[in-house]
């Protein structure tokens, strides 16, 4: 993952090159993006991988969210951003196994989700009339829900070995049988590229890491695509 994460920061640096550098102001015309409007607002999705040690517990998933962009000074390249995001994983075959024989509970299946807020920093750079480069680099927080889940076919008793507590479940489907909440702080960094449309909209394409301060971190990396407005 790691390789994947160098892959797409080093493929956003290219495509940004293809862009004519040599343009030094905001002002496109009305068809391209302009900061005349002091806040965007955006709507993304995209695939968030793992990296580190949190790939052995949870593997690539998918995210979606929004937020807005405020920036105060048409003069400079700063503004200020705010993102909440949704975050989907299946966990791995490893984490499965290795709680199924700890606590001699039946465990086929299993999910993590993670809800982040983050405020970030954004630096803005016009790399042509129909192109701009963006870095950003912020702190927020996460909550984070990993759950194991068993498959069952007519309902049946079901214990929870972390909290322990039994239940009879009487419909069928997957039921959680173990499940782990926390709340923590992050930090983030990354970049990006809005690809002028209309109106002032863009199109964005970006890749940010994403460390959340769990006692073993939980680092992921969130690849979207958007559209600003």
């Amino acid at each position: 993952m790691k390789k994947l994460s160098g892959a797409v920061f080093v493929a956003l640096l290219l495509l940004g090159s293809w862009a004519d550098a040599r343009a030094q102001n905001y002002g496109y015309t009305e068809h391209y993006y302009s900061p005349e409007q002091h806040v965007h607002w955006h709507l993304d999705t995209g695939y968030d991988a793992t990296t580190g040690q949190t790939g052995n517990v949870l593997d690539g998933g998918w995210t979606f969210g929004g937020g807005f962009s405020w920036q105060p000074d048409f003069s400079s390249p700063l503004a200020l951003r705010v993102d909440l995001n949704y975050s989907r994983f299946d966990v791995t075959r490893q984490l499965i196994g290795i709680n199924q024989a700890a606590n001699q509970t039946q465990i086929d299946d299993g999910f993590g989700e993670i809800v982040d807020l983050a405020v970030d920093g954004e630096y803005r750079m016009p790399l042509s009339p129909y192109v701009t480069g963006f870095a950003l680099a912020g702190v927020g927080v996460a909550h984070r829900r990993i759950a194991l889940t068993q498959t069952v076919a007519f309902g049946g008793y079901i214990c929870d070995p972390w909290f322990g507590f039994c239940d009879y479940d009487l419909e069928p489907g997957a039921v959680v049988v173990a499940s782990d909440n926390t709340t923590r702080f992050t930090w983030n960094a990354g970049l990006g590229l809005d690809f002028a449309l209309w109106g002032g909209q863009t199109f964005f394409v970006e890749a940010r890491f994403t460390r959340m301060q769990t006692p073993q971190p939980t680092d992921f990396v969130p690849i979207r695509v958007g559209l600003r407005f």
